[in-house]
């Protein structure tokens, strides 16, 4: 405005110097005074009114009164001249009058009112000035005039609506700024965050509260020093993790790159600590980099978190050894090729009957037990070099061994390490003594992978097992050759079942007057492909081992009952438990389903149950006294075995006692210890009301001593192999063909 003013005044001067003659010098002087003064007066009345109590001093009206007296002070004199001058003169006024007119109008755009008096006054004078000349003349200047109004009114007006629109958007972007500024602050005091500026050298510039804090100085000592050299200084420990993580950085602002979630771990006054840092540069109008803007966020309780993760994930939580997962990862390294050049083992431990512990003490103490035992195995016996050290699961450990001398070396570091765990172990009052199985094999020499290695000591403590157990056995290729023989009888044995080439035979069972069969016992048969039909003793242990003895049992039950309700004769039918079986509570419901699909009367059910299926009682008495209430018949087979016979005869109701055929086998010897024995048993089972029956019988000097003995029934290949379900049938058919 006040180049405007100037400009105003310039004219007004030269308007004089036009005029010469036609204005009195002392007039001139007073109209170029006033037109001096008219600008001052806007300048000095803005200060006065800041100087006073009460800026409200200019207001709308002043301003716009202040306008009128500005186009008063131009336009009268103008017009006067304008009137007096010749046609020369009067064009020169008019131009220079529009200029001056256009020019104050946009001056006054910023408030609107004010111009529009402004134009108004110097229109509405020009054209009184106008009429006062030549009427045609004059017409065609009004409506120049006036268009050019109205032109200056539009300009000035458009200049007002921007400006307005530019002052509200400063006024917007102060108060985002402002708002920005507050919640920033308000974010920074209420979390660990924390924001970060630098120059184009990485120094800082801007260092929020927390930044200073966590670093352990003050806002104003971290400005200008370089961020890097700030996160070095407040480090006191893990320089390594920390220069790794700086030297990134470096090379992020050097390179000019953006960069997210670079994790810095740091020792601050607050302890450990570990940052993201995030940031990107601030480039000028050029595309250069003038400095770097960012945020840094306090991810310690994350990274505490994935630690915790990453040690759940390779740590067993009940001994805090290596699990198989990381136990795997470090197998895996040994037959990569920077893994160790020299040879190394593999031991596989498993604890002898720890299932025992479980059972008697409790999982508590069985817990205790097993921690100790990694406990122990922490502590090598010396020799070899502990690559690594697990539990694999339950109570199976693992220890990936290294040594220069080699297998031999290896082999006997592994003696020491069982002869160290059969030391006693001290949990709480409990004195407790461990055995255990171990399997060694050796890479290169047996494996070239971590799977084969597995398989190996695997099969090497399979067989240290069926050795006896509390042994180490290495493995070799008969040790392979039989294992494997063993895992594909076992796979053969599951097919057979899947297949139904599974058979029940039945032997039958006589009394001792003679006579027909009174009973039958249901023994099973394996008609396998290539070896032909195969007995029980050929391959049951290999079904109790697998698990494959309960879904064999089951099956058993439900074909003989299913083949007794279909015999000529209403017999009974011996049916074998497993120890699986009767320790399973889901027995009871399998029998009673067995019946009721068959239709076989319970009563024609009996139930034969060795000494060695009786060991958990507490199961076992629950389980018969529910076999009881269906009203079956139970046996105690293969009497005088155990330690505890007449334990069992005492605690749980047998309906008959089956004597063992290595009671029998002994009559053809001669003395009379044998029949002292059976003399005892037989008396024993008429004091409790037992039927008796002995199995095993193939001589008839058995046969007719065991009828002295007072014997109730009779079973043996003398009197009846096992015969298959047709032909016993057959023979059920001809009794007159059949007797004792």
């Amino acid at each position: 405005m006040w180049v405007t003013d100037l400009a105003m005044l310039a004219v007004a001067t030269l308007f004089v110097w036009m005029a010469g003659p036609l204005i009195d010098p002392y007039l001139a002087v007073a109209w170029l005074a006033a037109m001096a003064l008219n600008p001052l007066s806007k300048f000095w009345l803005p200060r006065l009114a800041r100087g006073l109590d009460s800026p409200r001093l200019i207001t709308p009206e002043l301003v716009c009164l202040q306008a009128l007296v500005t186009a008063l002070l131009f336009i009268v004199m103008t017009s006067w001249l304008f009137l007096r001058g010749n046609d020369e003169l009067r064009m020169q006024l008019g131009i220079l009058s529009a200029g001056v007119l256009f020019a104050e109008a946009l001056s006054y755009a910023r408030f609107p009112p004010a111009g529009m008096v402004w134009l108004g006054t110097l229109v509405t004078a020009a054209l009184i000035t106008l009429w006062q000349i030549d009427r045609e003349t004059s017409l065609a200047a009004a409506v120049a005039v006036l268009l050019y109004a109205a032109v200056v009114t539009r300009d000035m007006l458009a200049t007002s609506r921007e400006f307005v629109e530019r002052c509200l958007a400063e006024f917007e972007a102060e108060r985002q700024t402002q708002m920005v500024a507050l919640l920033l602050t308000d974010f920074e005091d209420a979390s660990r965050d924390w924001f970060w500026a630098c120059d184009a050298h990485g120094r800082l510039t801007h260092a929020s509260t927390r930044l200073a804090e966590a670093l352990g100085r003050s806002d104003a000592s971290l400005l200008g020093v370089g961020l890097i050299a700030a996160l070095e200084t407040a480090n006191a420990s893990r320089r390594t993790d920390l220069a790794n993580a700086t030297r990134l950085l470096a090379s992020r602002l050097a390179s000019h790159r953006a960069f997210r979630d670079l994790i810095l771990p740091l020792q601050t006054s607050a302890g450990s600590q570990w940052w993201s840092l995030s940031g990107k540069p601030l480039l000028s109008g050029r595309g250069e980099v003038i400095g770097w803007r960012g945020v840094g966020v306090d991810v310690t309780a994350d990274q505490i978190h994935r630690q915790e993760l990453e040690r759940l994930a390779t740590r067993d939580s009940l001994t805090g050894l290596a699990n198989r997962h990381a136990f795997n990862h470090a197998l895996d390294t040994c037959f990569h090729p920077a893994g160790p050049a020299q040879p190394v083992g593999l031991l596989v431990l498993d604890l002898d009957a720890f299932k025992a512990v479980n059972d008697a003490h409790g999982h508590g103490v069985g817990d205790r037990l097993l921690a100790a035992v990694a406990r122990r195995l922490e502590k090598p016996p010396g020799g070899s070099t502990r690559l690594a050290l697990a539990r694999l699961g339950g109570d199976e450990f693992a220890i990936l061994l290294a040594g220069a001398g080699g297998p031999m070396a290896m082999a006997d570091h592994s003696r020491r390490v069982l002869e160290n765990l059969s030391h006693p172990f001290l949990i709480g009052d409990l004195r407790l003594e461990v055995r255990t199985s171990a399997g060694l094999a050796f890479a290169p020499a047996h494996a070239h992978n971590r799977t084969d290695l597995l398989r190996c000591a695997d099969m090497a403590l399979y067989a240290a097992k069926m050795k006896g157990r509390n042994t180490l056995v290495v493995f070799d290729e008969e040790i392979g050759t039989r294992v494997s023989t063993r895992l594909r009888r076992t796979h053969e044995l599951s097919e057979a079942i899947r297949r139904g080439t599974l058979e029940v035979h039945y032997q039958p069972v006589f009394e001792a007057g003679g006579g027909p069969p009174v009973a039958a016992e249901a023994l099973l048969r394996w008609r396998h492909p290539h070896l032909g039909l195969l007995p029980p003793s050929d391959f049951l242990e290999l079904a109790e081992e697998s698990g494959l003895i309960v879904p064999i049992g089951l099956w058993v039950l439900r074909r003989a009952c299913a083949d007794a309700v279909g015999w000529d004769r209403p017999l009974r039918v011996a049916v074998n438990l497993s120890v699986r079986q009767l320790n399973d509570l889901g027995l009871v419901d399998a029998v009673r389903k067995a019946l009721s699909d068959s239709g076989l009367p319970a009563r024609r059910l009996e139930l034969e149950i060795t000494e060695s299926t009786l060991a958990d009682r507490r199961i076992a008495r629950r389980v018969l006294e529910a076999l009881r209430a269906l009203d079956v018949q139970l046996a105690l087979d293969d009497f005088g075995t155990g330690f505890s016979s007449l334990s069992y005869l005492q605690h749980f109701g047998f309906d008959r006692l089956k004597i063992d055929r290595a009671f029998i086998q002994p009559l053809l010897q001669p003395g009379g210890q044998a029949m002292a024995m059976l003399r005892a048993v037989i008396g024993l089972a008429r004091a409790l009301k037992l039927q008796c029956t002995a199995e095993g019988i193939e001589d008839a000097f058995q046969l007719r001593a065991l009828q002295e003995l007072g014997c109730d029934a009779f079973q043996g290949y003398l009197l009846g192999r096992p015969l298959t379900n047709e032909a016993f049938n057959a023979l059920l058919a001809a009794p007159e063909a059949v007797g004792a």
